[in-house]
């Protein structure tokens, strides 16, 4: 548990907020407010136990980190109204991308606060990095009743902007207004080093935005408005490797996006999951889809899958998902968890050689779809959602299914497996052995530590014999009962007092009776009985003096056993 939780160190940036504007900030409070979210109750309980498992192990740093995580990742947002009078609150995609609920808090410069709870996505548009959050009718409501109007005209360079938001100082989000000018009104650049595609338009501009800012606006004064502002784009990006180079989202991209989130129009729905769909099953290619698969998951299939697939991935997955996995972790932990079930469904679905899929049937209606794909020439079962405007995957095949009780069974598997001990390293046993030609009964005794073991097979003081062995352990467990083969190879030192005897007789000078052996044997074991076991082996001698010329004066060695035993494993 310890090693696994330390991929979750949080990446927090700690930039303190240094320049201020006061003009119109304090009437401006009203408008914009700091978002908070809460994850999943599947990811959080998961966390939870965490958290109690590392404060058993005194791990301080690591239970301070997760509980950073657990109060949420934040943002800013602001009101906006549409023609009806309905309060909404606009914001980019990924301050909300992990939520399982929402609020929003906004904060006047006396300290006074209105926090409003139980925001509900409208719409999100992942590759604009937009969301629209609809404020409740009930319960605790924002200080005005209306939003900041939006700017209706084309920003100009060298213009001056104005930035609000909650960037946080350390991980306590703090109130900032910046002011700046614009820099490019009409910014472009390629997605990433690797993709060339070209993202935009932007506004650039010299502004300040910090993390925690995201989501919050660019403003431009405005005469005859309540709030003395317009809203000219949402601050979304800042360049690392510039100085003042951040981006904001222009209206002209936000205002269709609002006209479609406020007017949905279901007879569209099937084509868009069409689109989708097909995007999809592109993606399909080469021996390895989860990196691609984990951008279609649902935040319900994350919610209800992330346990069980982290715990799959990360004792399972090879180097390099586990590497992609903690990489995301720096962006998004509840992405992190979706390549760990993206993993487990490439794990389901995966054949010899490289992917291939196709669409076979698509049934339903509405915002719920059945999907049937032949992948690697099986089918397979999906169900697509239609997620806050986007159609994402609910579940998919026998992997991602959201059954909670898999998480049950694999703990009752993980407590059988302890209680039958296959991991051992020391254990006792005792019990009888059948010496055949030497005695029908002996004491046997034995003790094995990790790979080294010693056995004792005692008759009487005339007739004993030790041995050190090297073994080897082959475990089958079958859910509560693990049948254990086993061999081992060793030598014996037999003390006999008939081969003393003969050696006296025919006067020879050599040692006692060592013989070269090896045992076949059997355990079995049941998790009703934590640590006991059930034994029996085969043993086989090859005493050296009863090879060649004294084969045929001294018959009597030690040459095969049979043993039954019980013992204890710790």
């Amino acid at each position: 548990m310890k090693n696994k939780l330390a991929i979750f160190t949080l990446m927090l940036i700690f930039l303190p907020a240094i320049t201020f504007s006061q003009q119109g900030a304090a009437s401006l409070r009203d408008f914009v407010g700091l978002i908070n979210q809460s994850y999943h109750p599947g990811i959080v309980s998961y966390f939870e136990r965490a958290k109690d498992e590392l404060a058993k192990q005194k791990e301080t740093d690591a239970v301070r980190n997760i509980e950073i995580f657990l109060s949420g990742a934040f943002g800013s947002g602001f009101l906006y109204n549409d023609a009806r009078g309905n309060l909404y609150v606009i914001t980019n995609n990924h301050v909300v991308s992990q939520a399982h609920t929402l609020s929003i808090t906004f904060e006047r410069a006396d300290g006074s606060k209105r926090k409003v709870e139980n925001l509900r996505i409208i719409a999100t548009d992942v590759d604009a990095d937009l969301a629209l959050l609809a404020v409740p009718a009930g319960g605790e409501r924002p200080f005005v009743t209306q939003g900041l109007t939006l700017l209706t005209r084309q920003i100009e360079e060298g213009e001056d902007v104005f930035s609000a938001g909650f960037p946080g100082l350390g991980v306590t989000p703090l109130w900032q207004f910046g002011r700046g000018m614009v820099s490019n009104a009409s910014a472009r650049f390629p997605r990433s080093l690797d993709d060339q595609t070209l993202i935009g338009p932007f506004i650039q501009h010299t502004a300040q935005v910090d993390a925690g800012n995201s989501g919050g606006p660019l403003l431009t004064v405005a005469r005859n408005v309540p709030s003395g502002y317009s809203v000219a784009g949402i601050n979304t990006l800042r360049a690392t490797s510039r100085q003042a180079a951040n981006f904001a989202i222009p209206v002209a991209t936000l205002q269709p996006f609002i006209t479609s989130a406020l007017n949905p129009r279901p007879e569209t729905f099937r084509a868009a999951l069409d689109q989708r769909l097909a995007k999809f099953v592109e993606g399909f290619e080469g021996n390895s889809v989860y990196s691609h698969v984990s951008e279609f998951l649902s935040a319900i299939c994350i919610g209800e899958n992330a346990e069980y697939a982290f715990e799959e991935m990360w004792d399972n997955a090879g180097r390099q998902v586990t590497r992609a996995f903690i990489k995301k972790c720096e962006e998004s932990i509840v992405g992190a968890m979706g390549i760990a079930i993206a993993w487990t469904i490439e794990e389901s679905i995966k054949g010899k050689g490289n992917f291939t899929a196709a669409i076979k049937e698509v049934t339903g209606a509405g915002e719920e779809y059945t999907v049937v794909f032949t992948i690697n020439g099986k089918d397979v079962n999906s169900v697509w959602i239609r997620e806050y405007g986007n159609w994402r995957i609910k579940t998919f095949g026998t992997a991602a299914t959201g059954d909670t009780d898999r998480l049950a069974k694999r703990q009752a598997e993980r407590d059988a497996a302890a209680n039958l001990r296959l991991e051992s390293d020391f254990s006792i046993s005792a019990g009888y052995s059948n010496l055949y030609d030497k005695s029908n009964f002996a004491l046997y005794l034995n003790m094995d530590l990790s790979y080294f073991g010693l056995k004792l097979n005692y008759v009487d003081s005339d007739f004993w014999a030790l041995g050190f062995y090297i073994g080897y352990n082959f475990p089958i467990p079958i859910k509560t009962i693990a049948i254990t083969p086993n061999m081992r190879f060793g030598f014996d030192y037999q003390k006999d007092t008939e081969w003393d005897a003969f050696k006296e007789i025919e006067f020879m000078a050599i040692g006692p009776a060592i013989a070269a052996m090896a045992q076949f044997g059997l355990k079995v074991a049941t998790s009703y009985l934590p640590g006991v076991f059930f034994a029996a082996n085969m043993q086989y001698n090859l005493n050296w003096h009863t090879i060649g010329f004294h084969d045929e004066k001294f018959e009597n060695p030690m040459k095969k056993a049979l043993t039954f035993s019980a013992g204890y494993a710790f």
